[in-house]
């Protein structure tokens, strides 16, 4: 899964013609004080990193000159965002906000799914955790589309006003033509502002597509290069449906199904930086239990493992437990000792409780608080695989 950074998705959604902020990325004070001259007026500089919940992190910034915008730059880059080295920042004119609404499509299994709400903002993973009625979730028809007359039916049972209703309503269709139009895996927008007018404008905007190293290798010399676990995640890629796996294996004895764009490369990092060694590389873009299974027999079956790390960035509000569930299985069905063979769970979000309910009776099973960082999760599974050689 590519993650793209907000200076590339807005890009596209500007040269589509939907209504974004003026705004360009700057790698350095120079560049941020050229941009904030040019662009004027109030000012939003945001971390470019791929992964949301910056405003938390400290991570988004506001400015009403090019002094105050260039040192928002120079105190952001450079730092540590979620995980993620930030080492440039995208600045934009400051939208007119009187309110804002939240909207995401994700394909991770089928049928694709429409999220809404009109409680949009920073708080959008506390609103779904406290109050998840507020968050309307439907299936997609891959063949009939998104029709503005479904949207319209989705933001009037989510509340929202009627005034803005119709506009919304078409912003909406015409936005899950763009995530179709751009393969798109994810396409979250958060927060759709609306202006004192009802105006909508996209004020924040992440967009994930399939990248082309899930692809495997139509080249007879290449793929002979292949281990058996490698060949097997191929085959599963191309015979099981809904989304795909990148699996690459390493001389390590540390498994690894691990995923979430970025966060599964910082902790394949963080293992190296921590004394430990990973026996694979995973990501993903699927949800199939059945698909997620194959992956794990193939990272069990592996004579160097020596222990598992279950660990996904929380994002998107996708569900957790068709990521988890088979990896129980897998261990029950194989009597793992996990006395013996450490297996670390660092897993939040939407189906939790099934993931813990599965996983409680397994003797041993390090399943994290919820909240959990990833560093201890790996600095964990690196000190329990050393113990147990």
């Amino acid at each position: 899964m590519d993650h793209l950074t907000e200076d590339k998705v807005k890009a596209a959604l500007r040269d589509t013609g939907f209504p974004v902020p003026d705004g360009a990325p700057a790698s350095s004070a120079a560049e941020a004080r050229e941009i904030a001259e040019k662009i004027g007026g109030s000012l939003v500089i945001k971390a470019l990193v791929p992964t949301g919940r910056r405003g938390k992190a400290g991570a988004i910034a506001f400015a009403d000159s090019p002094d105050e915008a260039v040192a928002a730059a120079e105190k952001i880059i450079g730092s540590d965002v979620n995980g993620f080295t930030c080492r440039a920042v995208y600045i934009e004119s400051k939208a007119e906000i009187a309110r804002e609404i939240y909207l995401s499509f994700i394909l991770e299994e089928f049928p694709p799914k429409v999220l809404l709400s009109v409680e949009g903002g920073v708080e959008i993973e506390e609103v779904h955790r406290t109050k998840p009625e507020a968050i309307v979730t439907a299936d997609i028809d891959p063949l009939r589309g998104l029709p503005v007359w479904d949207c319209l039916s989705l933001w009037e049972q989510a509340g929202l006003d009627n005034e803005t209703l119709a506009g919304v309503a078409r912003l909406t269709a015409k936005l899950y033509e763009f995530f179709v139009a751009n393969e798109g895996l994810m396409l979250e927008l958060n927060p759709i502002a609306l202006d004192a007018d009802g105006k909508p404008i996209l004020v924040g905007a992440m967009l994930a597509t399939e990248d082309t190293m899930f692809e495997g290798s139509e080249d007879e010399d290449e793929n002979e290069t292949l281990t058996e676990g490698e060949r097997r995640v191929m085959e599963a890629n191309r015979t099981i449906p809904h989304g795909m796996v990148r699996y690459k294996e390493l001389d390590g004895d540390i498994g690894l199904w691990v995923g979430g764009g970025g966060a599964s490369l910082y902790q394949h990092d963080l293992i190296l930086a921590a004394g430990g060694r990973p026996a694979n590389h995973t990501d993903a873009s699927t949800q199939n239990p059945e698909k997620v299974r194959a992956v794990i027999d193939v990272i069990l079956d592996n004579p160097k493992v020596k222990g598992l790390l279950v660990s996904w960035h929380f994002h998107q509000m996708a569900r957790i437990d068709p990521r988890v569930t088979p990896v129980i299985e897998a261990l029950k069905e194989r009597k793992v000792d996990l006395k013996k063979f450490p297996v670390v769970i660092r897993m939040f979000g939407p189906g939790e409780e099934i993931a813990r309910e599965a996983a409680k009776d397994l003797d041993g099973l390090h399943y994290l608080p919820q909240g959990t960082p990833m560093t201890e999760a790996v600095k964990l599974i690196v000190e329990l695989t050393g113990k147990a050689q």
